[in-house]
């Protein structure tokens, strides 16, 4: 979606100007930029959004469990290949991947509550750079579950400064990045600052219509 936004832009540019452009989007910017308003919801009133929850409702396990350190870390079992490793690399528990209830996902989604019993008192004995090292060894995706807050400090987040009627605030930056620049965005305008400018332009255009009439 980024990216696409981002070469209609470069066209457009093209089209006034007759300059190309060099577009860069990477996907960590792209996510980072729709957590805007919770970012600046966190960094300018202090309001924590809550979670909606990151189960899945067809895979077990796939969700979050809370680390030793308190840390969460969010992690999935796609198919039988990333299950057998589950067991035997992660849970330390090779007899569960042929359990009753616990064999295939349709049984698993079923004894979903039992299953994360198992996986809650394992991640428990991690902190969760260990529990994301193990994952890494037995082959499954996973990624560390930022607050909100943790985003707003994250080392690779890029920030660019936006005037507002208030004064200027710092937000996550676009993630498209064009010809290598820091982006420069216009300052937010004042409820009605351009409400007589718009009415002149199409008091104008009603009169180029009438004239051509």
């Amino acid at each position: 979606m980024t990216a696409h936004s981002a070469i209609l832009q470069a066209l457009y540019h093209r089209e006034v100007t007759g300059e190309g452009t060099s577009i860069q989007v990477s996907l960590f910017d792209a996510v980072a930029d729709w957590m805007n308003v919770p970012v600046l919801q966190n960094d300018y009133s202090g309001y924590h959004t809550e979670r909606a929850g990151v189960k899945h409702p067809s895979l077990a396990p796939y969700g979050a469990y809370r680390c030793a350190d308190g840390k969460e870390v969010i992690f999935s079992v796609q198919n039988d290949r990333e299950w057998i490793n589950f067991c035997e690399k992660f849970l330390k528990q090779p007899e569960l991947t042929r359990a009753p209830g616990f064999a295939d996902n349709m049984e698993r989604l079923s004894h979903r509550a039992q299953l994360d019993e198992i996986i809650e008192a394992r991640f428990s004995e991690l902190s969760s750079e260990e529990a994301m090292q193990e994952l890494e060894a037995a082959g499954l995706a996973y990624g560390r579950l930022n607050e909100v807050a943790d985003v707003s400090r994250h080392p690779h987040i890029r920030r660019v400064q936006v005037g507002t009627p208030e004064g200027t605030v710092e937000t996550i930056a676009p993630a498209a990045i064009f010809n290598f620049e820091r982006p420069s965005l216009r300052p937010v305008p004042a409820l009605g600052a351009h409400t007589e400018a718009v009415r002149e332009e199409v008091r104008a255009g009603l009169r180029t219509k009438a004239a051509s009439a």
